[in-house]
C-alpha cells in the first residue's frame, strides 16, 4: 500500500495491519502468541503474559531507559505506515520548535525526537520516552508557529506525565513482559518490539481518557508559554478543528479525543487571566509561512 492511499485508512489502523500476522487477535492475545515460545534470561514471556492477565490495573515506575525503548517500537511501527516528510528545512523547523518546548517542559533529558509523518489524515501522536509526530495535515491546518507550537505541547505534555506508557500498562495488563528491556542487552527486538508496538497502537485506535487529554491541553498552554509563545496557540488550532467539522481527514482525531468545543470549554476555565497580556503578536515568528505556506507569500 501507498503513501497515498493512506487516506482510506487510518495511519495508526494500517500500521496494525502492517504489524498483525494474527487477525482478529487483541494486543495481549497477540503479545502471548508472538511472545510465547521466547525466552530472555530464562524467564518464557508467553507465561509472563498469561500471569499478567491477572495482575490488575496497578502500573510500576517504569525506567527511562525502557520507557524510550518502548517508545522506540511504537514509533517505528507508525513510520512503517506513512514515512517522514522528504522537506528538511521543515523537518528541522518542526524539531527546533519541540525541542525547545521540551526543554521547558518537566522532562527535558528525555530523547526528544520531533518529525512530520506524510499523512494526509489531522492528527498528532506522542510515544513513551519522547517521540512527537505530527500529520502533514495537522502542520496545514495550522497557520502560525504559536499554533504549531500549541499542538507540540500538548503531545509533549502526554510524554510528561506518561500517559501513554500507563495506558499500554493498564491495558495490556502485562507488565512484566515491559520488563523485558532490562533482561535484554539492547532492548526490544524481533518478536518482543512487535508486540509491544501493537499494544501501543491500539492505544491511538482506542483514544486516551477524557481526563488524560484535557490534563495534556493544560499542560501545553503552560509549556508553551513558558517557552515564549502565544499560549492560546492550541486554542486556535481547536477553534479551526471545530469550525471546520468532521470530515474523513479528522474522523480519527475526533473519534479518539474530546470534541473540540468540550476541550475549549474545558480550557477557557483553565486559563489564567495573566494569559491575556501574552498574546501580543510575535514578528520573528513570522517564519512560519515561509516554511510551510509558500504560496501565501
Amino acid at each position: 500500500m501507498t503513501t497515498r492511499s493512506i487516506g482510506a485508512f487510518s495511519l495508526v489502523s494500517l500500521a496494525l495491519l502492517q504489524l498483525s500476522a494474527c487477525a482478529g487477535m487483541s494486543g495481549t492475545d497477540l503479545a502471548a502468541a508472538a511472545l510465547g515460545t521466547q525466552s530472555i534470561a530464562g524467564i518464557n514471556l508467553g507465561d509472563a503474559v498469561g500471569v499478567a492477565k491477572g495482575a490488575g490495573d496497578a502500573v510500576r515506575d517504569v525506567p527511562v531507559a525502557e520507557e524510550v525503548e518502548i517508545g522506540r517500537s511504537v514509533s517505528a511501527s507508525l513510520l512503517g505506515a506513512a514515512p517522514l516528510t522528504g522537506n528538511p528545512q521543515q523537518q528541522a523547523y518542526v524539531n527546533r520548535v519541540g525541542m525547545w518546548l521540551a526543554l521547558n517542559s518537566g522532562r527535558p533529558d528525555l530523547p526528544w525526537h520531533f518529525g512530520i509523518i506524510e499523512s494526509p489524515n489531522v492528527n498528532a501522536f506522542a510515544t513513551p520516552g519522547g517521540n512527537v509526530f505530527v500529520t502533514r495535515a495537522l502542520v496545514e491546518r495550522c497557520n502560525s508557529e504559536d499554533e504549531l507550537a500549541g499542538v507540540l505541547a500538548h503531545e509533549i505534555g502526554h510524554v510528561v506525565q506518561k500517559h501513554h506508557l500507563h495506558d499500554i500498562q493498564k491495558n495490556a495488563r502485562k507488565g512484566l513482559v515491559l520488563d523485558v528491556a532490562s533482561l535484554k542487552a539492547g532492548g526490544l527486538t524481533g518478536d518482543a518490539a512487535r508486540a509491544v508496538a501493537r499494544v501501543g497502537l491500539e492505544g491511538y485506535v482506542r483514544g486516551l481518557s477524557r481526563e488524560d487529554e484535557l490534563e495534556a491541553d493544560r499542560l501545553g498552554v503552560v509549556i508553551a508559554a513558558r517557552s515564549g509563545y502565544d499560549p492560546y496557540g492550541l486554542v486556535v488550532v481547536l477553534q479551526t478543528l471545530h469550525a471546520n467539522g468532521s470530515d474523513s481527514t479528522t474522523a480519527m482525531f475526533l473519534k479518539t479525543h474530546p470534541s473540540p468545543s468540550d476541550r475549549l470549554a474545558a480550557l477557557e476555565t483553565e486559563m489564567p487571566p495573566s494569559f491575556d497580556g501574552m498574546t501580543a503578536p510575535n514578528p520573528a515568528l513570522s517564519r512560519y509561512a515561509p516554511v510551510f505556506k509558500p504560496a501565501s507569500r
